[in-house]
């Protein structure tokens, strides 16, 4: 190419260039600033809701009560909850049956009660393993009911899930953060090539130190110096890291060394007991990274992440009401990355409500079922029914409270494009009812109602949400 037509090749690109700006100006807005938010026109409405912890089909049933918790459902243009647990076909299914499996008519009934999307990135997802994931998906999928958080490799996990609705293409993303070390089991890992690729589900990761005070930390510190004093009776003793109280102290707790906690002493205004924790950023990078995809391709995006992890060691485990500081960061984040609502799970109660930059976030709404009695011990007639058995102890007084019967469903109304209020309903699940109807989502009497609003309103004090309760129903308006 001679050096003329360089010069007409790059007026080319650069006149190009220009034409490609200013068209993607639309109303003085660039094409990241229009990519970048929610484009849904007019009213829309996005009912959210918490675990879908369910054996068999509801939808039918004729309580009215009920019946009026469906009809929010399926009043909004856009309804998800989280699938806690697996789904098959109990007399057909030849994969192992462990935990929490529904039937299989379950998924066509979700689709009946107005549900269009789950997230499937949960601690139950390998229940009945491998066979058990893909029978739920499967399921799922004929149902008509869009999934997200779970695949056959991490990055089908990992990638946004799309619903079209009439009024604009709605994207989730799905994650999970393990409980405990053996979880790890549920991650996903990665096709590269042939290699990898092993089913699961789209895992966030992270380190945990402890907080302490000083004394505490020089206690701890002379604990371990006296286990140091017989280390050369051994061959191959193990390192140890230095400590410090700004650093920490890793304390030798396991044979392993894998679960030894880390322990740093607590700053000003930090409180001992506290857990701080740490992301993994791989986990975290790949989650924003299909958050942002998902807002570029989608109308309306979803982030949803089913988390356990509890802001002190001294609460009781899936029963910590208020959010631990990875987890709001997480929620920041993932709302800075372009995703209009963030939909928390996995603690078996309520925690608060934030607005964050004209977004809902909602990081615990509660069990919406919560059939944990329906055992398949008991329906496979391999056990016989007994109140003081553990499974039916946590479905009816989990933690010696009813806190786990009581749920919320959200209702986040947006005008052209723009969060304008979000409207709480109180359910309840059979509480004073029979076994047989344990864990079905009912509308809250109005004083239990208010109850539940009034602790969702203190829960939420820390970001200053104002909840109006009135009469039965809680209303964050927006100006």
């Amino acid at each position: 190419m001679n050096k003329y037509y360089k010069s007409y090749f790059l007026l080319f690109v650069v006149t190009t260039l220009n034409i490609t700006l200013v068209q993607a100006q639309t109303n003085g807005q660039t094409l990241n600033e229009v990519n970048g938010s929610m484009t849904i026109p007019g009213d829309f409405t996005f009912a959210s809701v918490g675990d879908l912890m369910i054996r068999r089909p509801a939808s039918q049933l004729a309580d009215p009560q009920t019946q009026k918790v469906f009809d929010l459902i399926r009043s909004a243009d856009l309804a998800i909850g989280n699938m806690e647990g697996e789904l098959a076909n109990l007399r057909e299914f030849e994969g192992p049956m462990n935990g929490f499996v529904g039937t299989h008519e379950v998924a066509e009934d979700l689709k009946m009660m107005g549900f269009d999307m789950v997230n499937r990135a949960q601690n139950h997802l390998l229940d009945s393993e491998i066979a058990g994931m893909f029978s739920t998906n499967s399921l799922l999928d004929e149902a008509g009911i869009i999934h997200a958080g779970s695949g056959k490799n991490l990055q089908e996990a990992a990638a946004p899930a799309f619903f079209e609705t009439p009024k604009g293409r709605a994207a989730l993303v799905g994650t999970h953060a393990p409980i405990w070390p053996e979880h790890n089991r549920l991650a996903a890992t990665s096709l590269i090539g042939n290699l990898g690729g092993r089913p699961g589900l789209n895992m966030l990761n992270y380190r945990e130190t402890i907080l302490v005070s000083r004394d505490q930390f020089n206690a701890l510190e002379q604990v371990r110096e006296g286990f140091l004093e017989y280390k050369n009776n051994y061959d191959n003793p193990r390192a140890i890291t230095n400590a410090s109280p700004s650093v920490g102290i890793n304390f030798p707790a396991s044979s392993s060394g894998r679960n030894n906690p880390t322990y740093r002493v607590a700053e000003q205004k930090e409180i001992p007991g506290t857990i701080v924790y740490q992301m993994d950023e791989n986990d975290l990078d790949r989650i924003l990274k299909n958050i942002r995809n998902a807002r570029q391709l989608g109308d309306f995006v979803i982030a949803a992440a089913h988390i356990h992890q509890s802001r002190s060691i001294l609460e009781t485990q899936h029963l910590s009401t208020r959010p631990p500081a990875f987890y709001i960061d997480l929620a920041h984040q993932a709302i800075d990355a372009g995703a209009d609502a963030f939909v928390g799970t996995g603690v078996q109660t309520l925690r608060g409500i934030e607005i964050y930059k004209g977004k809902p976030i909602f990081y615990g709404l509660g069990e919406f079922f919560r059939e944990a009695q329906w055992e398949l011990e008991l329906i496979m007639g391999n056990a016989a029914t007994d109140p003081d058995r553990r499974m039916q102890q946590f479905s009816r007084n989990f933690g010696g409270s009813s806190q786990s019967l009581e749920s919320l469903i959200a209702i986040s109304h947006f005008s052209d494009s723009t969060l304008k209020e979000v409207r709480l309903y109180p359910t309840e699940l059979g509480i004073n009812g029979p076994d047989s109807r344990l864990g079905i989502p009912r509308i809250a009497e109005p004083q239990d109602a208010k109850r539940i609003l009034k602790r969702v309103e203190r829960l939420s004090d820390e970001w200053d949400t104002d909840i109006e309760i009135d009469g039965d129903v809680g209303i964050i308006r927006l100006n």
